[in-house]
């Protein structure tokens, strides 16, 4: 069955996309911007080669490009090619004439439905930018919304719906109607975490009822949020050399030219935002690390395969810091140098788990340390670790 991807990478774990011609709905809490969700669509639909209708009834259409800006894309070269079509359902409104090239009468929904249904095929995502302001505009808007989306058959519909005040018979229509629920709103199970992503219904897998922390970018869109990896090992493992040169901002705290409290950095990768915080190796920061590592999504254990005395402290961090039950991985930095051990040997020689991959990199010289960080999110995204699960 095709299937458009999110890109958001434990939503398509769970729901393996959205198949042609389903209808799905994201319910959104009314302080975030429902349009940051459906530029991200528009713009994974485009990469995927869908052809996008983007139906603006709620702001003047040039805010939809604007915003589109601010993510970090244009919309012009699509508009341009045909494959990007923003049809102005908002002028009509406020008694301005428009300026778009495709624009429809919101007062009359039968013109509406005829318009979208002939710029409609398949291959087609249809957004609504606002399932809300069209029905606080009509006196029978769910039945009238719902109505025009199940008339675009062909087509896959993303609707959005900020929840206001409705009554409860309202939201109980649309969540009758749609195939595919989610919700996007300020999540209650993990203080750290802002907004959740949850699965309410899908009606083409089994797998509702998951909750996903996310985070939303400006520059970026939706990314999957994970608030904390935890970056630990001997002192001059090389943990903060491998955190200035895998992440996109690092920063931390020195003295003499060692970490003496803590690393913090941050990497937009994958579909991700990750959050990292490495901890200082002296055993005399020992309670601090055990304060650090708490409530820690992962694990980098950063050993320095070309010291083998430095093994031990290893050990001893990575049971401090939680190791034995985390999603954990273990970078066997310095193997630029001649005398660092194989990644086997080291296994062998920490005596870990094998459950526990090691992975063989440099930090110097930034090898394989994408690496690193590729398996352990998909140790956490493979079943390692359930993020969230409502």
């Amino acid at each position: 069955m095709p299937m458009l991807k999110t890109n958001i990478p434990f939503f398509d774990k769970k729901i393996g996309g959205i198949p042609e011609n389903k209808k799905i709905v994201f319910m959104v809490a009314p302080e975030i911007d429902p349009s940051i969700i459906g530029l991200h669509f528009a713009k994974v639909g485009l990469d995927s080669g869908y052809r996008i209708m983007y139906v603006v009834n709620n702001k003047f259409p040039d805010a939809v490009r604007k915003k589109a800006k601010a993510l970090g894309w244009a919309t012009d070269p699509f508009e341009k090619e045909g494959s990007f079509i923003l049809v102005d359902a908002y002028c009509g409104y406020s008694g301005i004439d428009s300026k778009e090239k495709f624009v429809t009468n919101p007062y009359d929904a039968e013109e509406t439905r005829e318009k979208l249904s002939q710029l409609s095929s398949a291959k087609t995502v249809v957004i609504f930018d606002s399932i809300s302001s069209f029905i606080d505009m009509h006196g029978n808007g769910v039945e009238e919304i719902l109505n025009l989306i199940g008339y675009l058959r062909e087509a896959i519909v993303i609707g959005l719906f900020s929840l206001w005040t409705y009554q409860p018979e309202q939201v109980g229509k649309i969540n009758e109607f749609f195939e595919g629920v989610f919700e996007i709103k300020p999540s209650k199970k993990l203080f750290y975490v802002r907004e959740s992503l949850y699965i309410k219904k899908v009606t083409w897998t089994n797998n509702a009822g998951f909750e996903i922390p996310v985070r939303i970018l400006i520059p970026g869109g939706l990314r999957v949020y994970i608030p904390k990896i935890v970056v630990t090992g001997a002192y001059h493992a090389g943990k903060t050399t491998f955190l200035h040169a895998v992440a996109d901002e690092a920063i931390s705290v020195d003295r003499m030219g060692t970490t003496v409290a803590l690393d913090y950095a941050k990497l937009d990768y994958r579909g991700f935002y990750i959050e990292f915080f490495g901890t200082p190796g002296q055993p005399q920061f020992d309670p601090l690390v055990e304060t650090i590592a708490r409530e820690a999504m992962g694990l980098i254990l950063i050993v320095d395969s070309s010291d083998v005395k430095t093994f031990e402290r290893a050990r001893i961090l990575f049971e401090k810091c939680g190791g034995y039950n985390l999603p954990s991985v273990i970078a066997a930095n310095k193997q630029d140098l001649k005398e660092a051990l194989p990644p086997l040997s080291v296994q062998e020689k920490l005596a870990l788990p094998l459950r526990t991959p090691v992975i063989g990199c440099s930090a110097k010289t930034k090898n394989n340390l994408t690496l690193v960080i590729d398996i352990l999110l998909d140790i956490i995204l493979f079943g390692g670790i359930r993020i969230e699960n409502g």
